[in-house]
């Protein structure tokens, strides 16, 4: 079967704090590039004339028509994934590039395997796929547009359709990185706007195989396994029903095929890109453990084996982080994330050594050896802010470099906050360590230097590529996002400890991969947006607070929120009336939540019995519930978690548990709960006094899942043949 792409995200038990510094960031970059297909594909005539019909071949420019309904060509989002075993189009795509009108949708199915299920992906009749990197974008918004002449792909290749269910992009598998170099280009990043949302992305090029690393010196050994399925190319299995592949005198090979397009061995074993790297956690040293190259994924990941052998017990130890995996099946909770002391890959030219490195704990097939684990994955946020090329140029002889994994030096300007003053533009450039003004290739830092609190104020719009916020010990720094402005980052955003990032009415927004609050704090009115293009992004916050309104205001986050347990929200009440009364937060996708709930009543603020408040509203779900409730005395409330809302209601005037309603919670109390309990008013008044006061869970047994998510894709791996007719 093929292994799925799934979802590694990161949620609770958090003890990661703000004085624990990794040379890499919770998640990395993830390359998109752009697709199109054509109706090319080889039959079993032209075996005279070189080439075998169902081996793929590459491609420098398209030899057909592309596709798309009613002839105009049609391009899609892709994730480009070496290490998922073949190509993968969205329902979207299919009707996209008109693959039923134009012949192409097969009647064979494959089963995709994930870590959280099973399902069936419809097989493509073989074809043409093209891609080029979206710096070559002639149109996007509604529709995206490609230069054709930028275009490189393969022939005669067969993919796959995923089912309505499928919530990921399309993929761009590991048979187009057996025929093309890929150029990741974290020097040309790419961001824009599409179907409502922010795409960002290094600019990927594609050249020939044994091209070498464009300038780049330094590289790693790639090993490809098998050796032999990259010197054969891709290939499909063809269709087995020899009487319904006669057409017109021919042998249509290329309908109808058996599986889709994958790098396989004489016993049909998967192919991978693989690297040799050193791992170190205290005394304890792995040397040249070979793991899996896969630019799908965003984290890098070891066995439950391997972790153990660095002095991790996955099942025993504590974890740094714990993460939940989300796939094709559902979510999978509990997966252990530790911090490496440090992380080396053997190069030539140079050498590259990362620490302080966050990998999560999962076992993973190995798609060369289906039936055993693999060691471990090695995740693109060990390389934010450089270039790779990934030249799989399979050696047959002597000479040259062999397949390699170029990395260049950081790309990136580092720059830092400089001005001592109370409050100043972002845009003035002396206020910065070098003068300029903050480009898309700023790695920014913005720090107090002065000892009393500090202000940089945005009022126009502004891109960089990351971006850290934090304070000296006693005095705050903040980032202040006037209305109408947006502040863009190209990775992560991170508020650390005395950072505030806030956002200042109507307009204000902040743009970024993913926001980590380790410390910091988040607030304001306005909107928030995490992501890259298909694929949702987070904001995380650890250990920091989440205060949405200045006084009264609506945070809107466009992707998941989560709270973890040494974590805050904290909101305002002055009235009933959202939006203008009571703060709220409004998420698009998932809240998680743990931590801590802090409820404040305005000055002249006083509910009655039966006022409610909506605080957060999530549209796919909110998942967990607080850990700590700090709440206005005086009052008896009731925290209702349901599936897409938290509201917080006044049951009761009074103290919690003053069940007599004289002032004071004593004896007399007691009595009547003791003698009441089965009275209907007085149950649920204890029950939510329990609950939300004394932080018990005896009250209302539930299970809380964990919160996430980051967003980690992970790879396609295992290719075993299973068929079955559509009904």
């Amino acid at each position: 079967m093929l292994r799925a792409t799934a979802i590694l995200a990161l949620v609770a038990h958090m003890t990661l704090t703000g004085t624990i510094r990794a040379d890499v960031p919770l998640g990395g970059f993830i390359p998109l590039v752009g697709i199109g297909m054509t109706n090319e594909f080889k039959t079993i005539e032209e075996i005279d004339l070189g080439g075998i019909p169902f081996i793929a071949d590459p491609s420098v420019a398209p030899g057909g028509p592309l596709l798309g309904v009613g002839g105009t060509p049609y391009f899609d989002l892709a994730l480009l994934d070496t290490g998922a075993a073949t190509h993968i189009l969205t329902q979207d795509a299919f009707n996209g590039f008109d693959l039923l009108g134009n012949g192409m949708r097969g009647t064979n199915i494959q089963p995709v395997g994930g870590a959280t299920g099973i399902i069936d992906l419809e097989i493509n009749d073989a074809g043409g796929i093209y891609a080029s990197g979206l710096g070559d974008r002639t149109a996007a918004g509604t529709q995206l547009g490609l230069a054709s002449s930028k275009l490189r792909g393969q022939t005669s290749v067969a993919t796959l359709t995923a089912p309505a269910e499928w919530t990921l992009p399309n993929i761009l598998g590991l048979p187009m990185a057996a025929q093309h170099a890929i150029a990741i280009q974290n020097s040309d990043p790419q961001i824009f706007h599409h179907q409502g949302r922010t795409v960002r992305t290094p600019q990927v090029n594609f050249h020939d195989l044994g091209s070498g690393g464009g300038g780049i010196v330094r590289r790693a050994p790639l090993k490809l396994h098998p050796g032999i399925g990259f010197i054969q190319g891709p290939q499909y299995v063809f269709n087995l029903a020899f009487d319904s592949i006669l057409s017109g005198g021919g042998i249509a090979i290329h309908d109808d095929p058996a599986s889709p397009s994958v790098i396989i061995d004489t016993n049909g074993n998967g192919g991978g890109l693989y690297i040799e790297i050193d791992l170190t956690h205290g005394a304890n040293a792995l040397q040249d453990k070979e793991v899996l190259f896969d630019t799908g994924a965003d984290l890098t990941v070891v066995s439950q084996i391997t972790a153990a052998r660095l002095g991790y017990d996955p099942v025993l130890d504590t974890p740094d982080f714990v993460l939940e995996v989300e796939g094709s099946g559902g979510v999978v909770s509990g997966i252990p994330g530790f911090y490496l002391d440090e992380l080396n890959i053997d190069t030539v030219g140079g050498s590259f050594t990362v620490h302080n490195v966050p990998i999560a704990v999962l076992d993973v097939t190995n798609p060369n050896e289906p039936g055993n684990t693999i060691d471990g994955i090695l995740g693109m946020h060990l390389f934010t802010g450089r270039d790779l090329v990934i030249d799989a140029d399979a050696s047959v002889g002597q000479g040259g470099a062999g397949p390699s994994l170029y990395i260049s030096d950081p790309v990136t300007d580092s720059r830092s906050w400089a001005s001592p003053a109370a409050t100043e533009n972002w845009s003035t450039s002396g206020n910065w360590s070098t003068a300029g003004v903050p480009t898309t290739m700023w790695d920014v830092n913005v720090s107090n230097v002065s000892g009393d609190p500090q202000v940089a104020s945005l009022t126009e719009n502004s891109t960089v590529f990351q971006l850290a916020v934090s304070g000296d010990t006693t005095d705050a720094m903040t980032v202040d996002i006037l209305a109408g402005t947006t502040l863009t980052t190209f990775g992560e955003t991170k508020i650390a400890d005395g950072g505030r990032v806030q956002l200042h009415g109507s307009g204000a927004k902040v743009d970024a991969q993913f926001i980590n609050i380790e410390g910091g704090t988040l607030t304001g009115e306005g909107d928030i947006f995490v992501g890259s293009g298909p694929l949702t992004g987070a904001v995380r916050n650890f250990s920091g607070r989440i205060e949405p309104g200045q006084q009264i205001g609506t945070l809107n986050v466009f992707g998941d929120l989560t709270n973890l347990a040494a974590a805050a929200i904290a909101f305002d009440l002055a009235g009933t009336v959202p939006e203008t009364d009571y703060d709220q937060i409004n998420v698009d996708r998932f809240a998680f939540l743990a931590g801590t709930l802090e409820v404040v009543l305005s000055p002249g603020f006083s509910p009655v019995v039966g006022d409610s408040f909506e605080l957060l509203t999530a549209v796919d779900g909110v998942v967990g519930e607080f850990d700590t409730l700090q709440l206005p005395a005086g009052f008896t409330w009731n925290v209702g978690y349901s599936a897409n809302s938290l509201v917080l209601e006044v049951l009761h005037l009074g103290s919690p548990g003053d069940f007599n309603d004289d002032g004071n919670v004593n004896s007399a109390d007691l009595a009547i709960w003791q003698n009441d309990f089965g009275n209907p008013y007085h149950g649920v008044k204890f029950l939510n006094w329990q609950r939300n006061y004394q932080g018990s869970a005896a009250a209302e047994t539930q299970a809380v899942p964990e919160p996430g998510p980051l967003p980690l894709i992970l790879l396609g791996l295992i290719f075993r043949p299973r068929l079955r007719r559509w009904r």
